[in-house]
């Protein structure tokens, strides 16, 4: 879903200026009059990867102009000068036209042509203060993006459920929460508890007690590279030591809540009651119609939450130790109970927005003092109590990572058949808790349960284990059996969306704690062993043998090698599944034959010049070949088996829904995998001769790890940590973009509804702010003349132009508009038409969150699942039952006239859209047969110099784009 640049035409070729160049901080405008008889706003909205908009309007840089906006969202138009240059002759001479006909610069006489650009809200952002650090801030603040990835999956699960119907009861916070969103924002809070474990795990655990913990005898240096400017902790009481260790785990917390609202608080901040459509509007219709659902909706009532679980487990963790029990941990343990309980009680998940009561936010930030005095409390215990013989075993440490991942997977399983209840009730809501509630508590048991002293017989801690393992195989057992089940061939993954982006983001916020806390185990080992040293230096040495074992000098919980571990299978399941994609293409390669994918049908392109015998020749065939056939590659000329290749190269790439199936059912694999390593053999009981060799058992007798396992995870855990600090410096030298910028654009349009850390969400001001500008120029507010201004605004139209997700964008702007009309605006109907090409929202989108813009939302068929093999989408799932859907829907609201008695529309809608076989990512949005929205575009770019294969940009130089726009103008309602 990017904008993947095509050679530039020959008019900006020469453009040397980056794109990132043309956002300033403080941007200057030009105000540039409406010519008379301009009409029609051509309005083009780019995709990701903040293309600049020079490039969207196709000018060198010096012939565009900001007419409003700032550096993150902006409104631009042509100078008036290469404006004049590109219009069509208001005379009827032909011959001093500065631009030919057909040139894909030329502008209609009625047509005002703006780009808008939006790509910096999700692409830039600063931590406050940030810039002091230099170099190292900066990779700090790319490595802090990547790590709340999982919270924006988190979200995406929110989004992907089966969103209830909007009915409300006038009493504000009287309505029940919807038990999927209450699993799901629970999820969240345990994501933040897990981040808040993993840092306490490295600052109390690593280096407060490994590190500097009680050494007598013999020691050698294993720690040597923490600075010495922290010897003035090792010097300290164990107690005090943890105290100001804690934190670093605030700290950390505190970093990672500006991070996140660094890119939020420029533009969240500027969406009006007006734009966001909160006063009065209809609550009927698909989610994206619903009023508010662009408005901010975390608010600060689940932040304070966040934030009080955060320093309530901190404060049990710090007390839970072998010389204290569990007890003294209770009362952080219950200021995490009550957050848990705040944060399922949001009351907005069927997308309205809702007034809460006084006292939801009132109460969590109580709990927010809370935890902070819990924390100190648990400080202030530490502090009073005597310095320990030896270092205390920080069972709380130990445990709560394990069990924490556990919950996670148990409610990522649940997730995985919450689409299959259409309306959930008590009943079912208590099923939807027996995967995490069981799993965790029989975990939880088998592995601290320790009556009189003694841990629990053989059998039946082996008998718990079973039945969390079962706990979490029972869903997903029936989420694969009923995967082809009446209605889930529409929707992604069988249906399962929910729990395939809950499972990714636990094994990704897993992954990421593992990396951070093996990470620093290695750091703090690498220095030069083996070298024994009379006595203890500050105490920073561990007492071990001279000849230890790597892993026993610095230990750290096992469980985070399991976490690490599971890299290798995401590893493994990504090889095999290259293999599998690239098969086709290998059989291609070796066999006599091709396969054949034909161009897009009613594919346009230029009648006369080099471009049009290009564009002939690559779409040429054999006759009567049908697609799926295999043909001779001899009988192709060269520019048709190029544009083949691209065919069958775009159609692997369309399998990426498999791609993400196969991760999906890898990440469950793996973290099932932790449930029963989550106990050692010694702990379980078990004889010495018993137990399996390559096992290594921890001191704690907790856990236990494979050998192997362990070699495995710190090469795998190392690469990744090469990986991903290699994409913080790429983000660091390409002007301040954040890392994995893809995953995080497509992350950021959706809501920050589950988690409040997550990604923010550009769409909750880009949607206002176009449908600002779209209302703007149908209601004539250039015009001073108020009497004339009318006049004026009966004859306006706009055409939105979106590329790739610029489509979403453009069909939410649609949506929102028609449910919340503006006071005093005329009717819309038929004012508006839609122009997109290279958009996903059918086959992604529309499968992926169904409630969102799924068949009913866009009144379109739908689409089940690519093939595996050959064309994917060859068949396209023509037997799918049309679902009629929710009135109004985005296809019937561009369908111009009068609702007949049954409100529906005839006729054919205002939109077009543009695709190509060689798009990767473009589809059509009705289907791959002839209909009256999906046009081919030519796959040959005619601007370029030499000849090239037209992928996934370069839309608006084609003829297919002048023809496209002109029978939209032409579909809409004319005064």
């Amino acid at each position: 879903m990017s904008d993947v640049r095509e050679p530039d035409s020959p008019r900006s070729a020469a453009d040397p200026v980056e794109p990132q160049a043309v956002h300033r901080e403080e941007p200057l405008t030009r105000h540039v009059p409406v010519a008379p008889g301009q009409d029609i706003l051509e309005l083009r909205i780019h995709g990701v990867a903040n293309t600049p908009p020079h490039h969207v309007l196709d000018l060198p840089v010096d012939e565009v102009v900001q007419t409003d906006g700032d550096g993150l969202g902006s409104f631009w138009v042509p100078t008036p000068e290469a404006d004049a240059r590109d219009r069509e002759p208001t005379t009827g001479d032909m011959r001093d036209r500065a631009v030919p006909a057909g040139d894909p610069h030329e502008i209609r006489n009625d047509v005002r042509r703006e780009a808008y650009s939006w790509g910096a809200m999700s692409r830039l952002g600063r931590l406050p203060f940030g810039g002091v650090l230099g170099v190292v801030g900066t990779v700090a603040t790319r490595v802090m993006w990547a790590a709340i990835v999982p919270f924006g999956l988190a979200n995406a699960g929110y989004w992907a459920r089966r969103i209830p119907d909007a009915l409300r009861e006038p009493a504000a916070g009287r309505i029940a929460p919807d038990p999927s969103a209450a699993l799901t924002r629970v999820f969240a809070l345990f994501l933040s508890l897990l981040f808040t474990t993993t840092t306490a795990t490295i600052a109390l655990s690593t280096i407060g007690t490994r590190c500097m913990g009680p050494a007598m005898g013999e020691t050698i240096s294993v720690c040597a590279r923490i600075p010495d400017e922290l010897y003035w902790l090792a010097r300290m009481d164990h107690g005090d030591r943890l105290g100001w260790l804690s934190l670093v785990s605030v700290v950390a917390v505190a970093v990672l809540v500006l991070i996140a609202h660094s890119g939020s608080v420029k533009f969240e901040s500027r969406v009006s009651a007006l734009m966001a459509g909160e006063t009065g509007a209809s609550t009927e219709g698909p989610v994206l119609r619903r009023p508010g659902f662009w408005t901010r909706r975390t608010g600060t009532g689940t932040l304070y939450s966040h934030l009080a679980a955060a320093l309530g487990l901190l404060s049990a963790l710090m007390l839970w130790t072998s010389e204290r029990t569990a007890w003294a941990a209770a009362p952080g343990f219950a200021v995490v109970m009550v957050a848990t309980w705040i944060v399922a009680l949001r009351t907005d998940d069927d997308g309205v927005q809702v007034t809460a009561p006084r006292w939801k936010p009132r109460a969590a930030f109580a709990l927010l003092v809370a935890g902070l005095v819990v924390w100190i409390g648990a400080w202030v215990a530490l502090a009073r109590a005597a310095s320990p013989a030896q270092a205390p075993q920080l069972i709380g440490i130990e445990a709560t990572p394990g069990l924490l991942v556990v919950a996670l997977t148990g409610i990522a399983s649940a997730a995985l058949v919450w689409r299959r209840a259409r309306r959930p009730g008590p009943a079912l809501t208590v099923l939807w808790l027996l995967p995490p509630v069981v799993a965790t508590a029989c975990t939880a048991v088998a592995t601290l349960a320790a009556p009189g002293g003694q841990p629990l017989p053989l059998a039946v801690r082996a008998a718990l284990l079973t039945v969390a393992v079962v706990a979490l195989a029972v869903p997903a057992v029936w989420a694969v059996a009923r995967r082809r089940a009446t209605g889930s061939r529409a929707e992604g993954w069988g249906g399962a969306g929910p729990g395939v982006f809950l499972l990714l983001s636990t094994t990704a916020a897993a992954i990421f704690s593992s990396l951070a806390v093996v990470g620093v185990q290695w750091y703090l080992r690498s220095a030069p062993t083996g070298v024994v040293v009379p006595e203890s230096r500050g105490g920073l040495f561990v007492e071990v043998m001279a000849d230890a074992a790597p892993g026993e000098t610095v230990p750290v919980p096992p469980v985070y090698t399991e976490f690490g571990a599971s890299v290798a299978v995401v590893v493994a399941v990504s090889l095999i599944l290259l293999v599998t994609l690239v098969a086709p293409a290998g059989v291609d390669a070796v066999r006599s034959g091709t396969l054949w994918i034909p161009p897009a049908a009613d594919t346009s392109g230029p009648s006369r010049g080099p471009g049009a015998r290009a564009a002939r020749a690559a779409g040429r065939g054999h006759p009567g070949v049908r697609a799926g056939d295999i043909i001779d590659p001899d009988m192709l000329t060269p520019a048709a088996g190029r544009a083949l290749h691209a065919r069958q190269l775009a159609a692997m790439s369309h399998r990426s829904e498999l791609a993400v199936s196969a991760l999906a059912v890898a990440s469950w694999v793996a973290l099932v995998a932790t449930v029963p390593l989550a106990v050692s053999p010694r702990d379980l009981g078990v004889p010495a001769e018993l137990v399996l060799p390559g096992f290594l058992g921890d001191p704690s007798g907790l856990f236990a790890v494979p050998v192997w396992l362990t070699a495995l995870a710190v090469p795998m855990l190392g690469t990744l940590a090469v990986a991903l600090v290699a994409s913080a410096l790429a983000g660091a030298v390409a002007n301040d973009t954040r890392p994995w910028g893809l995953l995080w654009d497509v992350l950021c349009f959706l809501p920050r509804s589950a988690h409040p850390f997550g990604p923010p969400s550009y769409a909750e001001r880009a949607v206002p702010e176009v449908r600002g500008r779209v209302d703007a120029w149908l209601t004539a507010v250039d015009v001073d003349d108020e009497a004339y201004r009318e006049a004026v605004a009966r004859h306006r139209r706009v055409v939105l132009s979106a590329h790739s997700i610029g489509g979403v964008i453009a069909a939410a702007v649609v949506l929102i508009r028609s449910g919340n009309p503006v006071d005093r605006q005329a009717p819309a109907d038929g004012r508006i038409g839609l122009l997109t090409y290279g958009v996903q929202l059918r086959p992604y989108f529309g499968r992926f969150f169904p409630e969102l813009l799924g068949p009913a939302a866009l009144g379109l068929p739908p689409v089940g699942p690519p093939a595996w093999s050959g064309d994917p989408w060859k068949d396209d799932d023509v037997e799918l039952p049309a679902d009629p859907g929710s009135r109004p829907n985005l296809r019937g609201l561009l369908v111009p006239g009068d609702a007949t008695e049954t409100g529906e529309r005839a006729g054919s809608p205002a939109w077009i859209n543009l695709w190509r076989r060689t798009d990767f990512l473009g589809f059509p949005v009705v289907g791959y047969e002839s209909n009256d929205i999906d046009r081919g575009a030519e796959e040959v770019d005619r601007s370029a110099y030499l000849f090239e294969i037209a992928l996934h940009g370069g839309y608006p130089r084609t003829t297919a784009y002048q023809e496209a726009f002109d029978e939209v103008v032409s579909r809409m309602d004319r005064p």
